[in-house]
C-alpha cells in the first residue's frame, strides 16, 4: 500500500522525526484555514502517489495570499497520469541549509533492506545515483541484528556530515530505519531531508509503501482513506477480485505468479535474458477458475503487454483449476498475446492435459528460466522481440 506524502510523515512523527508543521486540505477553505494557521510563506504540494511532481508544477511557493489562492485553485482537479489531485498539504516553507536523501528499500539480489544515505538530495537524486555513485552510501541492514546510533554515525561520517548536523541527521537515519521495520515497509524514503539555515534538521518529504500483506497489522494505517478513482483501475479490479497488482512502465511481457516470492524471481529471471516485465501480480490462494480468469484479463489488458509468462505452483492452488481459467479467458478474448505456463504440483496432470488440448506452451518440470527463454521465443516466432515488436 502506497501512503500519500501526509500519511508517511504522519507515521515518521509518530517515530520522533521531525516534520515541517503542515495541515491536509480537501478544499479551498480548509487550504485558506490552513494557511491563516502557518502564516506567510508556505507550499503548497498536491498529494498523489507518482514520483517528479515537483518538475510537473505540482510543488508551489506562495508568499502572501492572492499568490496562495492562486496555486490552490490551479491545483486542485490536476491531474498527474491517471491521478487527479483531491488533498493538498499545506507547509511551513524552510529555509533550506542543504539536502540529503535517506531511505531504506528492499535489495531484491540480496534480499535484505539496503539502508541508503546521499549527501546531495531533491528532485535530481536518480542521476546522482546513477552519475555520481561515488556520493552514495549504502549498508546492508540485517533484520536480527538491532541497528545502534554508532552505526548511523559512522556511516553519516563517511558522507562528510560533522558536530551537531551528524548528529541530528544520525538520529533521524535510525528512526526511519526503525520506522521501516516497525510499519512492514517496503520502502522508506527521506528526500529531501533538509537542514535549515539555523542548523535544523526537517523530512521535508515522504515516500513510504506498506507491505499489504501487513496491513491487517497496522491500525496507524486502518484509517487511510483509498478512493476508488485513486487507484489505477487495473489496480482497483485486481484489489476487488482479491489478487495483487503492480503495473509497470515500458514493459511488454506481463506477469502471473503463485506467490510473491516467486513472482520476483521469475521478474528477475525475465530482466536478466533481456525482457521487460510489464507488471506484477501475485495470484495468491484459493486460485478458482474465476480468479484466475480475472487475473489474466487483467494482464492481458496491461498497456503494452504481448507475452504473458504465468509461473504457478499447484500446493494450496489446484493447477486443473488454474488451466480452467486460463482456457476460459482464451476461448472468450481469442488474445494475440503469447502465453507460456509453467505449472506443478496438486492435479498438475489434469492441468497439463487441458492445456495441451489448446496447444498452450507448458513447461512441466523445468525452471523458471526455461519457461522465460520459451516465452521469449515463441514471441520472436510472431515477431516480437523482448523489449518489443520489431521495426
Amino acid at each position: 500500500m502506497q501512503l500519500y506524502e501526509f500519511e508517511g510523515k504522519w507515521l515518521f512523527q509518530n517515530m520522533g522525526i521531525p516534520t515541517p508543521r503542515g495541515h491536509i486540505a480537501g478544499n479551498l477553505e480548509e487550504a485558506r484555514s490552513a494557511a491563516h494557521k502557518l502564516g506567510y510563506p508556505i507550499v503548497v504540494k498536491c498529494q498523489i502517489f507518482g514520483g517528479g511532481r515537483g518538475k510537473a508544477g505540482g510543488v508551489k511557493f506562495a508568499e502572501n495570499e492572492d499568490e496562495f489562492i492562486y496555486c490552490v485553485e490551479e491545483m486542485f482537479g490536476m491531474k498527474f497520469g491517471k491521478e487527479k489531485v483531491e488533498k493538498l498539504l499545506i507547509e511551513e516553507k524552510l529555509s533550506v541549509g542543504r539536502e540529503l536523501y535517506m531511505g531504506v528499500t528492499l535489495d531484491p539480489g540480496a534480499s535484505v533492506p539496503l539502508l541508503i544515505l546521499s549527501a546531495q538530495g531533491g528532485m535530481d537524486i536518480e542521476y546522482i545515483a546513477r552519475d555520481f555513485p561515488h556520493k552514495l552510501f549504502e549498508k546492508p541492514l540485517d533484520p536480527l541484528q538491532p541497528q545502534r546510533m554508532y552505526h548511523m554515525i559512522e556511516m553519516v561520517s563517511k558522507a562528510g556530515l560533522t558536530g551537531e548536523e551528524m548528529l541530528q541527521v544520525s538520529k533521524i537515519l535510525l528512526k526511519l530505519v526503525d520506522c521501516y521495520f516497525t510499519y512492514e515497509a517496503i520502502t522508506a524514503e527521506i528526500n529531501p531531508l533538509i537542514i535549515d539555515l539555523g542548523g535544523k534538521a526537517f523530512a521535508a518529504d515522504s515516500k513510504v509503501e506498506i507491505d499489504d500483506s501487513a496491513l491487517f497489522r497496522m491500525r496507524e494505517v486502518s484509517n487511510f482513506e483509498r478512493n476508488a478513482e485513486s487507484l489505477d483501475p487495473l489496480e482497483a479490479e485486481a484489489k476487488a477480485a482479491g489478487v495483487s497488482y503492480v503495473g509497470m512502465d515500458k514493459g511488454n511481457i506481463g506477469l502471473i505468479a503463485g506467490g510473491a516470492g516467486l513472482g520476483m524471481a521469475s521478474m528477475d529471471m525475465i530482466s536478466a535474458h533481456g525482457g521487460a516485465p510489464a507488471n506484477f501480480l501475485d495470484l495468491g490462494g484459493d486460485a478458482t477458475p474465476s480468479k484466475t480468469a480475472t487475473a489474466l484479463r487483467i494482464v492481458l489488458k496491461t498497456p503494452g503487454v504481448e507475452g504473458v509468462l504465468i509461473n504457478a505452483f499447484g500446493g494450496i492452488n489446484n493447477c486443473e483449476a488454474m488451466a480452467r481459467g486460463i482456457i476460459q479467458v482464451i476461448e472468450e478474448l481469442n488474445p494475440p498475446q503469447t502465453i507460456v505456463v509453467k505449472m506443478r504440483g496438486h492435479s498438475q496432470e489434469e492441468g497439463w492435459a487441458l492445456l495441451e488440448a489448446r496447444n498452450i506452451p507448458i513447461v512441466k518440470f523445468g525452471t523458471t528460466e526455461e519457461a522465460v527463454i520459451l516465452l521469449l521465443e515463441e514471441m520472436r516466432k510472431k515477431g516480437v522481440t523482448s523489449s518489443g515488436r520489431f521495426g
